[in-house]
């Protein structure tokens, strides 16, 4: 007989072989990826809420685990775990895979008594999120793969094609129409400091890339993401459905409202929302409502701030976050169809018209001289 309950035994039957990567874990310079954590802490929490313990739990996972990195680090917090050390001050030293968000709400569970039901609130919190993200990628990924290929198409006509026709018109004589000399010229500049453009752009990427990692860059660059048009409301709504799904999770799992803004904080993604989180980690502090402290921030939308105004005058402002996070989600789903319905076809007429702008202007000479012939 199994000495696994039959849902653990299944999956144990089911479980990749080792170096497996149909499922995404291993990745690039084995890094441990998203799904293989979500995976992870889903797994440890069936076992663990089928009566598996812990150790035995952790033994099994570092068996179906099929990511190097993860599974010399499960085998570590193994050794840690059987010596006498909690499972959160174990994870813990491990901060660049497993974060204070993570860590926090594994401490609580384990101090409750309710590991399993945590850990599985942090697999759907994670899975919720990588969701988010997978939208967002998969919207971006066709018009980056057209722009790519228009790109590498104009520099190898710029680089191959156009040159013939410059060598062909230099034995003319007339004067080139405005049109084909702007493309002659961009030609031969990008032919003859082809090597320079190449480094300075690459200055230039690397300058940003910096500045970008500067506090006052930070700063002005994520503040301008929420200000774009049209991008920029679409980036609001994932930021807000990240910070209600975060916040939400905390209050369910048992944190306090100060402590769960403090780890929010910590893991907001910008510099903006972290602001303003710390605002409200003040003015909670000050003794002011949740309501206020969410109004004066000047980022949340009124319908937020209605809700979670609703939620904490019922009592329900985890259920009420979780709530609000599942309502931006449906939106930003819409926003991204719009986005990719309008984004598709626009970019294919406007990269037609670049295109078909240079062929035709380095045919209007021949144009031209057919015309003087007739």
């Amino acid at each position: 007989m199994s000495k696994y309950p039959p849902a653990i035994s299944k999956q144990l039957k089911t479980g990749k072989p080792k170096n497996s990567n149909s499922s995404g874990a291993t990745s690039l310079f084995n890094r441990v990826s998203e799904k293989a954590i979500i995976d992870f802490t889903r797994s440890l929490a069936v076992m663990i809420r089928a009566r598996v313990p812990l150790v035995q739990a952790l033994d099994t996972n570092i068996e179906l685990v099929d990511n190097q990195k993860l599974e010399g680090i499960l085998r570590k917090v193994r050794k840690d775990v059987s010596g006498g050390t909690s499972l959160a001050r174990s994870l813990a030293t491990h901060g660049k895979v497993f974060d204070d968000f993570y860590i926090h709400l594994v401490r609580v569970g384990e101090a409750a008594g309710i590991l399993d039901e945590v850990l599985l609130r942090l697999s759907s919190y994670k899975e919720k999120r990588y969701a988010l993200k997978k939208k967002i990628q998969s919207a971006l990924m066709y018009p980056a793969l057209v722009v790519t290929v228009a790109l590498c198409a104009l520099v190898f006509l710029l680089l191959f094609v156009i040159p013939n026709f410059a060598d062909m018109y230099s034995d003319f004589n007339a004067k080139l129409p405005a049109a084909t000399q702007f493309v002659l010229n961009l030609s031969h500049g990008l032919s003859h400091y082809f090597f320079v453009i190449v480094a300075g752009v690459s200055l230039l990427v690397f300058g940003f890339r910096k500045y970008a990692q500067s506090p006052n860059g930070r700063r002005r660059i994520d503040a301008l993401k929420i200000r774009l048009p049209y991008f920029g409301d679409l980036y609001l709504k994932t930021l807000i459905v990240r910070f209600c799904q975060t916040l939400g999770t905390l209050l369910k799992s048992g944190i306090t409202l100060v402590e769960s803004l403090e780890i929010l904080k910590k893991s907001s993604g910008n510099v903006v929302i972290e602001k303003a989180t710390d605002d409200m980690v003040s003015s909670v502090k000050k003794g002011k409502s949740i309501k206020d402290t969410f109004n004066q921030s000047r980022i949340f939308p009124p319908m937020v701030v209605q809700m979670v105004t609703v939620g904490e005058e019922t009592a329900e402002l985890d259920e009420m976050m979780l709530h609000i996070a599942k309502l931006y989600d449906e939106e930003v789903d819409v926003a991204i169809q719009s986005f990719t319905s309008v984004i598709e076809p626009a970019l294919i007429v406007v990269l037609g018209i670049l295109l078909g702008g240079i062929i035709v202007s380095m045919y209007l000479p021949i144009f031209q001289l057919m015309n003087v012939i007739h």
